[in-house]
């Protein structure tokens, strides 16, 4: 059973998701969850706040690689299994909280709606742009970990550009994203088809 924490978190999330964050209101929250802006208070001080807590948990916790796929220590293959299960747990969790929203706010998808909570955390999460920038290279990271003990192992081949390999492998899940973003949101699969193609190209 959600807590009343909860509710306010993932109401707020619905709303940041298709507001900006200036036209969000605590009276738009509270009339959202069926709360008083007084009982908000008793969790959430001030909107700031409540904004933080929602990107804290919907965007940086959610994309932390050890949330989204977990601990790692197998083939190039294997990781691109874990790699497309975890992207589809986050937007199954994403879009059933985002999509709440979608028959009052015609016209937006969950999808284009995370994007934008991206956006609204470089304006106005404290230190935003850094913290989105590391998002961005945890995921890196995580690819370059992987492409390496690939070419140690010999999966793949030795001359490989290791850096080259990441932004290719990093942009075409970011790029699709975007892309079908505005559509019906990212088609996880074809990312897997195209993810096992670019491996076909480089493994021995």
């Amino acid at each position: 059973m959600k807590t009343n924490k909860e509710e306010i978190m993932m109401s707020a999330m619905q709303l940041f998701m298709y507001m900006n964050y200036e036209k969000v209101s605590l009276q738009m929250i509270a009339k959202s969850v069926g709360l008083t802006k007084t009982g908000i208070f008793n969790y959430f001080p001030t909107k700031l706040d409540l904004f933080i807590a929602v990107i804290d948990k919907y965007v940086l916790r959610a994309q932390d690689p050890k949330e989204k796929y977990g601990t790692y220590d197998g083939t190039f293959t294997d990781f691109i299994e874990k790699y497309i299960s975890g992207i589809k747990r986050t937007m199954e969790a994403i879009g059933n909280i985002g999509n709440i929203k979608k028959e009052s706010i015609p016209g937006k998808s969950a999808s284009a709606g995370y994007f934008h909570l991206f956006q609204q955390a470089i304006l106005y999460y404290p230190d935003g742009k850094n913290k989105i920038v590391g998002v961005i290279e945890n995921d890196c990271n995580l690819w370059r970990r992987v492409i390496e003990k690939s070419i140690e192992t010999g999966e793949i081949k030795k001359n490989t550009n290791v850096e080259m390999a990441v932004a290719i492998l990093h942009n075409l899940f970011i790029g699709m994203s975007y892309e079908m973003s505005f559509l019906n949101g990212l088609d996880a699969d074809l990312l897997k088809e195209r993810l096992i193609y670019i491996y076909e190209l480089l493994k021995n």
